[in-house]
């Protein structure tokens, strides 16, 4: 299981940033993270206006764990 994680900074104090983790979803293959991040994305684009997303990783999720 993967863990999505995008990091959003502010278009006006680019040195603002914000760490989003995904907790809708259960993410089983890498491709699933991927695609789940752009969905992150483009929702942290219309519910934050001033936010820019730049950057997103899925972390591999030890067994056992569910974060």
């Amino acid at each position: 299981m993967f863990k999505a994680i995008v990091l959003a900074c502010s278009i006006s104090n680019p040195n603002v940033c914000i760490e989003f983790e995904d907790t809708r979803e259960q993410l089983i293959t890498k491709e699933q993270c991927v695609q789940r991040t752009f969905e992150m994305r483009n929702d942290i684009s219309e519910m934050m206006a001033d936010m820019k997303a730049v950057a997103y990783r899925c972390t591999q999720l030890k067994e056992g764990r569910f974060t």
